[in-house]
């Protein structure tokens, strides 16, 4: 959120900071469980089958703990993808930080920018150019955040704060 000055006027050096991550309803210590569960009851059932003389079902139930454990590594593995916007001296600067640690910078000039929803994707339009953001939001998140967006947008070239 940008700083703010008792009279509503904007400093030189005011800054508006959003951070756009992708939601993850699982902690590490749950998916810990989830698994530790999971192995168990896999586990279990194929001991069962294997006693019965159904061997290869055994692995085949480890098989699925394995395939479920590779999902959600990778389902946290692409929770780290990041986008980082600022208005900031009459630029927007957009930061996208990938999973492997990749980071790439946008940068618009404030003045001609616009923040829009075309068909569901979130989109900065500047002049020319036009920049996709926020690809991992559901589309309620992505609304709520253009709606930030302008706003804040307005206050910065407005120098003003509510």
């Amino acid at each position: 959120m940008p700083n703010q000055e008792q009279s509503g006027k904007v400093a030189a050096n005011e800054k508006y900071v959003l951070l756009l991550e992708p939601h993850r309803s699982m902690s590490k210590r749950g998916f810990l469980i989830l698994m530790l569960c999971l192995c168990g009851v896999s586990f279990v059932a194929g001991i069962i089958f294997l006693l019965q003389g159904a061997w290869p079902v055994f692995g085949f139930f480890g098989l699925d703990v394995l395939l479920v454990y590779l999902a959600f590594k990778a389902n946290f593995k692409s929770a780290g993808q990041r986008e980082l916007i600022e208005i900031e001296n009459g630029h927007v600067t957009v930061r996208t930080f990938q999973p492997s640690g990749q980071e790439s910078i946008d940068q618009f000039d404030a003045y001609w920018c616009r923040f829009m929803l075309d068909s569901e994707k979130l989109l900065i339009k500047c002049r020319s150019e036009t920049l996709e953001i926020g690809k991992f939001l559901i589309p309620d998140e992505r609304e709520e955040v253009v709606n930030e967006l302008d706003t804040a947008l307005y206050r910065y070239l407005n120098r003003q704060f509510s």
